[in-house]
């Protein structure tokens, strides 16, 4: 069902109401690769008890959540990836939005049907570059023949993301013509530091802004985003952060966002005043990169200015490719 009147409607309120509407679940802190520029992982980490994810789901559907990006680590490690999606999609009649953020290197077809009967909405396919750098593992040399098979067998929509950074901004225009035949959406972060500040600067990045915009439902704040990779950090804004957007760490704790590990509770100790205590400007505020808070933050913080930009978001994810 996914976006649906229902899905409309409740996404609406969400602009006046004091709960969550996105959750970034955090699946495993392990994952399969060691890329440098990433510190949101843990190796060897433990893969937490399937039913302890699925009870941190019902969670955040009594709060209000309607859109999930199941993450990690990598979250194709977890044995139980496909019940998990299936629970989150019996939450709201299906009403809702379940996205799998991945690296993409443990893909399997069976693993792809699994989704599909679980029904997913939607995967993000981290890859950075053609050939390995020192920075990312995620390149197409290993990737392609994945890439080729989720073309074939996904029902899902499938977008492939690359951070952009020194070792991949130079070969990212050949990067796009060798994926231009497959039927994915094409999409770039911009790296980000620890703490979620802009690590990148430059007019290079901004010749890529321009030609290629950044992923849709977040090109409204196109204008703050070349600022930013200009160096400045001027233009306010509020992160709703805690308040609309909500990532649940490893151990079940709620933060505001991967990179903001200080404000932390017991996600069964969230309640409607420990939101509503989240309304407020942030100390970190000031050239975040993170494309994800930014997205839920200007979406519901502005939605008169980003109103064309969420319809657009809303129909393009609701609606699956069918095989």
């Amino acid at each position: 069902m996914a976006v649906d009147a229902r899905f409309v409607l409740t996404g609406a309120k969400r602009v006046f109401d004091s709960r969550p509407m996105y959750a970034q679940l955090m699946v495993t802190e392990d994952c399969n690769l060691r890329c440098a520029y990433c510190d949101e992982y843990q190796a060897a980490a433990p893969l937490p008890p399937l039913d302890e994810l699925k009870r941190r789901i019902d969670i955040l559907d009594r709060l209000g959540v309607q859109v999930y990006d199941l993450l990690g680590g990598e979250p194709l490690l977890h044995p139980g990836i496909a019940e998990l999606v299936r629970h989150s999609k019996s939450k709201r009649g299906g009403s809702n939005l379940v996205t799998i953020i991945s690296n993409g290197f443990l893909l399997k077809e069976e693993t792809v049907r699994a989704l599909n009967a679980a029904g997913l909405d939607f995967m993000q396919v981290s890859v950075d570059s053609i050939e390995p750098t020192s920075l990312s593992q995620k390149a197409l040399k290993t990737l392609l023949p994945r890439l080729q098979m989720l073309a074939k067998e996904a029902r899902f929509q499938v977008e492939v993301q690359t951070v952009l950074n020194e070792a991949t901004r130079a070969d990212y225009g050949r990067f796009r013509e060798l994926l231009k035949d497959l039927p994915f959406a094409f999409g770039f972060s911009i790296m980000h530091g620890r703490g979620g500040r802009i690590a990148i600067q430059g007019e290079e990045y901004l010749a890529l802004l321009e030609k290629y915009g950044v992923f849709e439902g977040v090109n409204f704040y196109g204008q703050h985003l070349r600022e930013m990779l200009q160096g400045d950090f001027s233009r306010p804004w509020e992160c709703l952060a805690g308040l609309k957007f909500l990532y649940v760490n490893g151990h079940g704790e709620a933060q505001w966002c991967g990179q903001q590990r200080e404000c932390r509770r017991k996600l069964e100790d969230v309640d409607l005043a420990w939101l509503r205590s989240n309304r407020r400007h942030k100390p970190c505020e000031p050239g975040c990169a993170l494309g994800c808070v930014r997205l839920i933050s200007a979406t519901l913080g502005e939605p008169f200015k980003s109103l064309g930009a969420s319809l657009s978001l809303a129909l393009g994810l609701g609606q699956r490719r069918k095989t």
